[in-house]
């Protein structure tokens, strides 16, 4: 099985997100994407609008009805700083034979130096930065990793715009699936300022 796992703070998932892993999927030939909401920022306090538990829930909301996408609130539930290479390695011991692909933007490659053990994480599953074709890479940040680049349709949308579309009364509706634009106005998400987790 190949298994693809793709982390964030999806705060709110959007089109994007979306767009990215299916592309990503093809690409590698995944069998399954997990997509990951993000725990505690172990590198620094993480801007979020809305709480762990509505995090989770508008991803499910967002990948819901598909047979390659499913969610798993493990990092959430998790204490503590959230690392990843704390997730693959359950990951590897709860699927095993599987081939764990990490689904990363190019811009977190810029970053992934910084990560919690990368070297280990590197072994452990084979880094996949996403990106379009014109983008550059910062190859020379992670030369000593061994990554895939793949390439994805690029969609000008993050989750911070949306936050402050909805701040500001602008429209947002279709950069959301509509499952997730409902739990938003359902809970009056995003009406005030990001804090600090």
């Amino acid at each position: 099985m190949r298994l693809g796992v793709f982390g964030g703070t999806f705060d709110p998932p959007h089109v994007g997100h979306l767009i990215v892993a299916h592309d990503a999927a093809a690409a590698l030939d995944l069998q399954q994407v997990l997509f990951v909401p993000a725990g505690t920022h172990p590198l620094k306090g993480k801007r979020v609008g809305a709480p762990a538990s509505l995090r989770l829930e508008m991803t499910a909301a967002a990948t819901e009805g598909s047979q390659l996408f499913t969610v798993d609130g493990r990092e959430l539930r998790r204490p503590g700083p959230s690392y990843t290479v704390d997730t693959i390695a359950e990951l590897q011991v709860e699927n095993p034979g599987a081939e764990l692909f990490l689904l990363i933007g190019a811009d977190i490659l810029r970053e992934i130096h910084q990560w919690h053990q990368v070297q280990e994480l590197a072994q452990r599953a084979r880094i996949a930065v996403m990106s379009r074709a014109e983008a550059d890479v910062a190859v020379e940040l992670a030369i000593e990793l061994d990554f895939l680049r793949v390439e994805v349709t690029h969609v000008a949308i993050s989750s911070s715009e949306i936050r402050e579309r909805i701040r500001s009364g602008r429209p947002y509706r279709y950069l959301v699936p509509d499952p997730v634009r409902r739990i938003i106005e359902k809970h009056s998400l995003y009406s005030g300022p990001d804090k600090v987790s």
